[in-house]
């Protein structure tokens, strides 16, 4: 009977200290509750102690958690249809406030769902389109729209749900089915006005070109007529002077020479000259005092 008793208490003694062991995981956070209320936290891993059937053991996931909630729509200030898409990361940070507000994950979803929509809707309501869709950086600031969001929920999922949110982001931006047609045909029509924007400067540009290089060219040939004049005048004149020194030197050899010449261009064997007896001409072809004047 003795030893029946050692081994009952042996046995109870070894239920009571693995009932009350606790083997808190990395990738959680432990809550003890008795009798229905929190009493401790364990945020740490490692091996703890309750009191055995009396404590009970909430375990929460402390991993990073990510979160989609459904695509919505929301009205922008100058009253645009835009459909947003967007995506959370987030962890527990505050394990007792999460398990008194929210307890599962999934509300914990579907509340960051709500307080993300809420405050998108509020920020793209304040806002025209142009700040959340452009061609123009400057009138962009979805990036700055985001972050002001981001920090508000961040704010709302600590104080209340006990929530640290790690980060937000828009995952798409869209337009409503209803709507795409038109909206894609303003943006070819603003599309085709830029691209004829760009046209017209540049056949300005083109015609400005065009214009200086005609001017150019004009002055280049003004420049190359005017040297061309100078040079065929000084040539002409030196000409002039090399006709007057040889004219000078023996006007009769001159006169001889320049009688052949014309001999040259008005004679060929096709040719019947008539000449009157006295002709300068006649005598050369003759022989006679312009031949003897020739020596």
């Amino acid at each position: 009977m003795k030893s029946l008793a050692f081994v009952l208490a042996v046995v109870v003694l070894v239920a009571l200290a693995v009932g009350s062991a606790i083997v808190v995981d990395t990738t959680e956070y432990a809550v003890v509750t008795r009798f229905g209320r929190p009493v401790r936290t364990y945020t740490a891993p490692g091996l703890r102690f309750r009191i055995p059937f009396v404590d009970q053991i909430v375990r929460l996931d402390a991993r990073l958690l990510m979160t989609e909630p459904p695509a919505a729509e929301y009205l922008t200030l100058d009253k645009k249809n835009v459909v947003a898409r967007t995506f959370l990361t987030w962890r527990l940070e505050d394990p007792l406030r999460y398990l008194q507000t929210v307890q599962l994950r999934d509300a914990a979803e579907a509340r960051l769902a709500a307080v993300t929509s809420s405050e998108i809707g509020a920020a793209f309501g304040s806002v025209p389109f142009d700040a959340l869709v452009s061609i123009d950086v400057d009138k962009m600031r979805l990036g700055a729209i985001i972050d002001q969001v981001e920090q508000r929920v961040r704010d709302t999922a600590a104080r209340e749900y006990g929530v640290k949110l790690v980060s937000l982001r828009v995952e798409r931006l869209a337009f409503p089915q209803q709507n795409e047609a038109s909206v894609f045909q303003r943006m070819r029509a603003e599309r085709q006005r830029i691209a004829k924007q760009f046209r017209s400067e540049g056949e300005e540009q083109s015609l400005k070109i065009r214009a200086e290089a005609d001017r150019e060219r004009a002055r280049i040939l003004a420049e190359a007529d005017r040297k061309a004049s100078e040079i065929r005048g000084q040539a002409e004149a030196e000409a002039a002077r090399i006709y007057a020194d040889a004219l000078a030197a023996d006007p009769d050899f001159y006169r001889f020479v320049r009688t052949l010449e014309a001999y040259d261009k008005i004679i060929d064997k096709d040719t019947t000259v008539i000449l009157p007896a006295d002709s300068p001409l006649m005598r050369g072809l003759l022989g006679g005092s312009g031949a003897g004047a020739a020596r």
